[in-house]
């Protein structure tokens, strides 16, 4: 049964050549043949998720329900939600009841790890942060998952479900830091042409940049960030060090926080860049020391900010016909991979169903769904190359997106999470994305990070070399006995 049709629409919006900022959209076609997109039918009501298969190798629940355990769902129009209405239409023996934890990022790796080391048989599959994915593979507390066909999907997400070498997640949605600006011929406005955002690759570049502008256009701060004490403080503190240069080990992607190492003499340079220099306004607006997604969104969108560091799924929201200004997106400096991976429980009591069901939440269809409809990046290629399908040869103009059609973030979206654009030849390319440190213990490394580094940044001492005046002096051996379990 297919979900319901959403209507179809056409604006106009202006944009360049392979860029991010508005564009013609509305064409619901979806491309097949050269393009190799999507594996789902589109029918004159929507789409049906692949064809149907008979449940033979899935276990008789007697009645009962999968359980899949996950974090709110902040897909665009609950398309989450419709996916696993659209499972439960199909397999009425095998419904699925979804539990969501809450948003909190901490309280949902609390609740998940509770339930797996319990080996609580009624939670047959659960939705993992990627940096969760190493710790709970270690502890046994995940099935691997055998006959799997992994063709489609983009290499960095679905090598994130893999554990020395065994396979044991499947990615559902992929995040990766974006760079989002006016776009604009004014920089005195705060406005910024494509050509110019795309060559934004450091820190160095994005400092200049946004303090000129924030000061010439009266805005209170260069770039709205996500700061405050969660895990979107590493996360976009670990992007400002990569930024800037800092190298990882090549290991586990740690940093070292030796007193006179470059880590930290960074940390001391992201203080400064929260305090206004002189008669300016800071390069990084001193509020996202208490923002998260939505408080940075909201200061962007008010034009407290030129720049904007968030995810994917801000696009659709600052493409709305609603906003005073065209925003365009190309990869934030330093990016890491996010996004969450689904994988089955080791005590799972119906381990063959529950694979299939992964497997249907991360097929072709449901990508280009929660991609196209759900605000949320792809984590198979496909949906890129049909959005690019759907606006290639369409004439420059001007306007807004409605939310129905191709996303015009494509081409930078796919660019940020691989490197290239492999039908863009001319448009050049950048490195992949990093990653957060690869320990096994990543819950417990990050929460002692913020513990430390936050406070430090709010407070009204530089955090200079002197580490050990700075607070930073033992924040290397805290950081390596939160990975050891201590």
């Amino acid at each position: 049964m297919p979900l319901p049709r959403q209507a179809a629409g056409r604006t106009r919006g202006r944009r360049g050549p392979g860029h991010a900022a508005h564009r013609t959209i509305g064409r619901r076609a979806l491309v097949h043949g050269g393009a190799g997109l999507i594996g789902g039918v589109l029918l004159g009501t929507g789409y049906v998720l692949g064809r149907w298969r008979p449940d033979d190798d899935m276990e008789d629940l007697g009645g009962g329900r999968l359980r899949l355990l996950t974090g709110r769902d902040d897909t665009a129009n609950g398309q989450r939600g419709l996916l696993v209405d659209q499972w439960n239409l199909l397999h009425p023996r095998h419904q699925v009841e979804v539990v969501e934890l809450p948003g909190v990022a901490d309280l949902q790796y609390s609740a998940m790890h509770a339930a797996l080391q319990s080996g609580d048989p009624n939670v047959d599959a659960v939705n993992l942060d990627i940096a969760w994915i190493a710790e709970f593979a270690e502890a046994g507390y995940l099935r691997e998952l055998e006959r799997v066909d992994t063709d489609g999907f983009l290499d960095g997400p679905l090598e994130a479900g893999r554990i020395d070498g065994r396979l044991l997640a499947l990615p559902f949605n992929t995040d990766v830091g974006m760079l989002y600006y006016r776009v604009g011929e004014d920089p005195t406005a705060g406005e910024l042409r494509p050509e110019d955002a795309e060559a934004i690759t450091d820190w160095a570049e994005l400092r200049r940049l946004a303090a000129g502008m924030a000061l010439s256009g009266g805005f209170d701060g260069g770039i709205a960030m996500q700061l405050d004490a969660y895990e979107g403080f590493t996360v976009n503190v670990w992007e400002y060090l990569l930024a800037n240069g800092v190298e990882p080990d090549v290991d586990d992607g740690a940093m070292d926080f030796a007193e006179d190492g470059r880590a930290v003499a960074y940390l001391g340079r992201l203080w400064e860049d929260l305090r206004p220099e002189g008669d300016g306004p800071p390069v990084i607006l001193w509020d996202s020391l208490r923002f998260g997604e939505d408080a940075s969104l909201a200061a962007f969108r008010e034009g407290r900010t030129p720049f904007l560091r968030h995810w994917p799924r801000a696009y659709r929201v600052l493409s709305s016909c609603e906003l005073g200004f065209t925003v365009g997106a190309v990869p934030m400096p330093g990016r890491v991979l996010g996004g969450q991976n689904l994988a089955v429980s080791a005590a799972s009591r119906a381990p063959n169903a529950t694979r299939r069901l992964i497997e249907f939440l991360t097929g072709p269809a449901a990508q280009q769904l929660l991609f196209e409809r759900g605000g949320f990046a792809a984590t198979r290629d496909e949906p890129f190359y049909d959005a690019a399908a759907q606006t290639a040869g369409l004439e420059e103009a001007v306007g807004c997106d409605d939310g129905t059609g191709p996303r015009g973030d494509a081409a930078q979206l796919f660019k940020a999470l691989t490197g290239s654009v492999p039908w863009l030849p001319d448009e050049s390319e950048v490195a992949p994305p990093g990653h957060r440190p690869a320990v096994t213990r990543y819950t417990r490394y990050s929460r002692v990070f913020q513990e430390v580094v936050h406070p430090l940044l709010l407070n009204g001492e530089p955090l200079d070399s002197d580490s050990e005046a700075s607070g930073l002096s033992d924040l290397a051996g805290r950081l390596e006995d939160a990975s050891a379990g201590k």
